[in-house]
């Protein structure tokens, strides 16, 4: 660039009646007032964000293609620890990479230009207790696809090509795939799309992130027993047919306020003691125990809100005599700190009684001790019901309970 010299009397006049035109100027524009120093002048703000331009819908390639779990990953938007990994679906195919939902309501969520009949690969394998299918929600365009829960079956133990859109007219659509049965009921793994289009950049990240652990109330055990199984029926009352961990009251609650969320949950699980062999106090900060993930999880992203539903096993099994009470109170005041120490500025909330409302007091004691609300510790109590599976919350009791988490989520996060 040239550099102006004003070591010529000429030109340093000259700057100088440019400046004094420059100053009355600004005067002017200022009412009269008396020119802003630098230091007045506000910093300089980022301009905001825009939009992707909308390309042209029919310049884009709409070919048919298959886009397997490596590529695909880089484009979607997930919920839970949900990850990439490479598994053995038969000994016969060997290893592949795969997008794994491990945990209730992980999910993918992508974009795409596309026409036509969208497809996704599924592969599930059933655990011991898991049966032979597991459920997913499907959605395209935000409508739930299905008339019933036997639409959105994945069999276990072969690949299964899920339709997430048919039919559709050449241009933007979204889709959704959320796990609604348990993570301990078996493994589900995304392998591919296909789809005679482009996809579009990942979805962006809600604002806010809130992390939810439990046991089954938090799984949505029994949840749509007896009546909300929709043609699903059977008579184990245990059954996946019965679980939609999609309608538990955490997963309503984190949309509600429109959170992103992951749920770290397992039926039967306890703090210190429960009805699994392993407890949340040693498993919570591995990707996902109950499906053999038992790397470290990093927690790439900090919360903003925990919610913790636990103790209706650890009080059953204190009240039986199997457990004393001042290990659950220790292990309680554990929980709390590992929790805080994985995220250091989250507001952690205890919320309980859908079940058990004994514990609470124990839950209000570790709380203050550890320095209540000052130290961004709080506690909620929820509605009690056993309408559904086993003596769990119904549906209703979910939707119900739902409502009073997000009022709570609301408050704590500002809106």
């Amino acid at each position: 660039m040239k550099r102006f010299d004003f070591s010529n009397k000429l030109t340093r006049f000259a700057a100088l009646i440019l400046a004094a035109m420059l100053a009355l100027c600004a005067a002017a524009c200022d009412g009269g007032k008396r020119p802003a120093k630098p230091t007045d002048v506000p910093e300089p703000t980022q301009a905001p964000a825009t939009e992707e331009p909308t390309p042209d819908i029919n310049s884009l390639d709409y070919t048919e293609k298959t886009i397997g779990a490596d590529e695909l990953f880089d484009f979607c938007k997930t919920q839970g620890r949900t990850i990439k990994t490479l598994y053995t679906a038969k000994k016969s195919i060997g290893e592949r990479m795969g997008i794994p939902l491990d945990y209730t309501a992980a999910s993918i969520e992508f974009g795409a230009y596309c026409e036509g009949t969208v497809t996704a690969s599924l592969f599930a394998k059933s655990t011991q207790i898991g049966g032979n299918k597991l459920y997913v929600s499907v959605y395209c365009d935000g409508v739930l696809l299905g008339e019933h829960r036997a639409d959105r079956v994945v069999k276990t133990g072969k690949d299964v090509d899920v339709i997430l859109g048919e039919n559709l007219e050449r241009g933007l659509h979204t889709f959704l795939i959320e796990r609604q049965t348990e993570a301990e009921r078996g493994v589900i793994y995304i392998n591919s799309i296909t789809l005679s289009g482009e996809l579009t950049t990942k979805p962006a990240d809600s604002k806010y992130f809130i992390e939810v652990i439990g046991d089954s109330i938090t799984t949505g055990y029994g949840n749509l027993w007896p009546d909300n199984a929709d043609g699903e029926k059977s008579t184990n009352v245990a059954g996946n047919e019965y679980v939609d961990g999609t309608k538990s009251y955490a997963v309503l609650a984190a949309k509600a306020v429109g959170a992103d969320y992951s749920i770290v949950a397992q039926q039967g699980i306890g703090i210190v003691i429960g009805w699994q062999p392993h407890i949340m106090l040693d498993t919570y900060t591995e990707t996902c125990y109950q499906c053999d993930r038992h790397e470290e999880w990093t927690f790439p992203r900090k919360a903003d809100v925990v919610v913790i539903n636990l103790g209706t096993n650890d009080i059953h099994f204190c009240n039986s005599g199997a457990c004393k009470i001042d290990k659950l109170e220790k292990g309680l005041r554990d929980f709390l700190t590992l929790v805080r120490e994985k995220n250091p500025d989250a507001k952690i909330l205890y919320a309980y009684g859908m079940m058990d409302t004994s514990f609470f007091p124990y839950i209000e004691a570790a709380v203050k001790e550890l320095g209540g609300a000052e130290k961004g510790f709080y506690t909620l109590k929820l509605s009690p019901n056993g309408a559904g599976g086993n003596g769990h919350p119904n549906l209703k009791a979910h939707e119900d309970n739902a409502v009073t988490l997000a009022e709570k989520l609301r408050e704590l996060l500002g809106i």
